[in-house]
């Protein structure tokens, strides 16, 4: 038992002088490691917060919020969010957190068919440097009216699968989106109507399908075509 207190005692001492050496790196610094934890894991975040005090003081900054991972949270839309995540989601929110503004976009575009809403979040979440808000707004371009718009969607979005670090990031918010439009009433009737961008012979060669979402193509409107069909094919 003197043994077992004596780890004990050890252990004890040895964590607390880890934490006296937290305490004196400068705020900004662990700030700046707590926002790359948060950006990784919502339960790294919170369980690097319990760790001792002044990881929970630093991790109630904006910036750690404004970095913060919401996957985790939007498992599941059909369940009412209880206080303590209205709470941490306005946190998110005031922060301006690109994934919720990017989330609140999809939101207001296809549910409530607020575009000037929609288009508020995406800047914000754009100029964040936020990809699948991005996407998004190729998306959006692609489904206005104006041919100018239209076809700057259509370059952006392929310009984008030609690259394969985005082209990563594209099938991760090409799920993300289809996830959201199975979970929602899509009010906006835009994606009612047949949508076809390839007039050549191309759309022939792929009436049976897409082989492959993420094989890069050489017609612009047929990358627009294939996405168009994964987004349809969701609502």
């Amino acid at each position: 038992m003197p043994r077992i207190t004596r780890r004990r005692r050890q252990s004890s001492e040895e964590i607390r002088r880890i934490v006296s050496r937290i305490e004196t790196l400068p705020h900004e610094l662990v700030g700046e490691v707590l926002a790359r934890v948060a950006a990784s894991s919502v339960t790294d975040i919170i369980n690097a917060k319990l760790s001792c005090k002044t990881f929970k003081e630093i991790g109630e900054d904006s910036h750690v919020y404004h970095h913060m991972s919401l996957d985790k949270l939007f498992t599941d839309s059909w369940t009412p969010l209880r206080k303590e995540q209205q709470v941490f989601l306005n946190k998110c929110w005031k922060s301006e957190n690109p994934d919720l503004l990017y989330r609140k976009a999809i939101l207001d575009y296809f549910h409530r068919a607020d575009v000037g809403s929609a288009c508020k979040c995406l800047l914000k979440a754009v100029d964040a440097r936020h990809v699948g808000a991005l996407y998004l707004a190729c998306i959006m371009l692609i489904l206005t009216d104006d041919d100018k718009f239209k076809e700057k969607g259509i370059e952006m979005i392929s310009n984008m699968q030609k690259s394969t670090w985005l082209r990563g990031k594209l099938t991760l918010y090409r799920k993300t989106l289809m996830v959201c439009l199975r979970r929602m009433w899509v009010l906006n009737p835009i994606l009612n109507r047949r949508l076809v961008f390839c007039q050549t012979r191309h759309q022939n060669h792929w009436r049976s399908g897409w082989r492959d979402m993420d094989e890069e193509l050489q017609c612009q409107a047929c990358c627009v075509d294939r996405e168009f069909t994964a987004i349809c094919g969701s609502v």
